[in-house]
């Protein structure tokens, strides 16, 4: 049976009284105004297609919606934290922040580039924020396959609904937007096109759709966005995108260490692997997923020391002794302690090179 979404698809015959209706969206707004008509009709004219699009959605989305589930009676703070325990774990994520943050500070640093603390505070806010936007987009996105495959997961079993993942991320969207705009005008638009990217695979627009199938140049697609959110860091912090080696190298690292940590999430116990094959370990098996996990550090250990003009090289040679450790221990044993140990060790790797500088 092919997997069903909880929303029920418009009736064809409201759908097509629907889209009669909206055709005169435009002409009624304007005649609504009066004596504004004609200038308003003016201003539609150019989006006349997206307000009707827009309103046709909005219109049947409140009035074809099949009922929702109970609410949750537990308090919505209380549903967000357990979520982000499971899904967007802040134990991890703020020290990995951090250190992102503490390695661009010292790299700048050796170009003579200088800034005030709290344009990194504010980075790291806006950082966070745009990582939990993806997270939820990820969520909504993936919904009828994860309902199938992943029926253990907090949107799957009711813990938070569709519509508050929705919410949260539209403000964590505006929270990121904001932020970089008051840093500097510059990445405050950079940030608007990372946020439209997102949103692009959010609902699988164009080549993305294509991509769908396609796992390894997905996956290193989805991930550019992480590449893209540390250039707008830079731009943040030198109103430039005129950019020394070592910046762009440093760029490089910190993409390749988001990718290493994504592989390592996806090295799973076999007993944990599911019919869709979305994980690494089901595409490579187990050995090759702790392989290229390794290798995928090695390549971030390289560029940060290409990045660094007087590198700490130990704290590259015990990032990739901790993950070679991780890799094997998965390898021998693949259960679902080792896959952890393997996660584990690819966060400390991550913080390890981000002190390299």
């Amino acid at each position: 049976m092919p997997p069903t979404s909880s929303r029920a698809a418009p009736p064809l015959k409201f759908k097509s009284s629907l889209k009669r209706w909206i055709a005169h969206v435009p002409q009624g707004l304007a005649s609504f105004f009066g004596t504004t008509g004609s200038a308003l009709n003016s201003r539609i004219g150019g989006c006349k297609l997206g307000l009707q699009w827009l309103t046709y959605h909005a219109t049947a989305y409140l009035f074809t919606t099949a009922p929702m589930p109970s609410q949750n009676p537990k308090p919505l703070a209380a549903r967000l934290w357990r979520y982000q325990n499971e899904r967007f774990p802040l134990a991890a994520l703020i020290p990995t922040t951090l250190a992102v943050l503490y390695s661009t500070w010292a790299v700048l640093g050796d170009q003579g580039i200088e800034a005030p603390l709290w344009k990194f505070a504010a980075l790291g806010v806006a950082g966070i924020s745009f990582l939990l936007h993806t997270r939820i987009t990820d969520e909504l996105r993936d919904r009828n396959v994860d309902d199938v495959h992943h029926p253990d997961r907090p949107l799957q079993r009711g813990l938070v609904t569709e519509r508050e993942l929705t919410n949260v991320g539209y403000v964590n969207g505006g929270v990121f937007i904001t932020l970089h705009a008051l840093l500097d005008p510059l990445s405050g638009l950079m940030s608007a096109g990372l946020l439209a990217y997102s949103l692009a695979a959010r609902y699988e627009i164009g080549p993305l759709k294509w991509l769908k199938p396609r796992f390894y140049l997905y996956n290193v697609v989805m991930l550019a966005q992480m590449l893209f959110l540390q250039w707008i860091a830079y731009a943040a912090l030198t109103q430039s995108l005129e950019w020394t080696a070592s910046i762009w190298w440093h760029g490089m690292s910190i993409w390749a260490l988001s990718a290493q940590i994504e592989i390592a999430r996806k090295c799973l116990a076999p007993e944990d692997e599911t019919a869709y094959r979305d994980s690494y370990s089901a595409r490579l098996g187990t050995w090759g997923s702790a392989l290229l996990t390794l290798v995928v550090t090695a390549l971030a250990v390289v560029a940060m020391l290409r990045a660094a003009q007087a590198p700490y090289v130990w704290a590259g040679w015990i990032a990739l002794a901790v993950v070679a450790g991780g890799a094997l221990a998965y390898g021998v044993r693949p259960n679902r302690g080792r896959s952890k140990v393997l996660q584990g060790t690819a966060v400390l790797a991550y913080l390890l090179t981000n002190l390299i500088p």
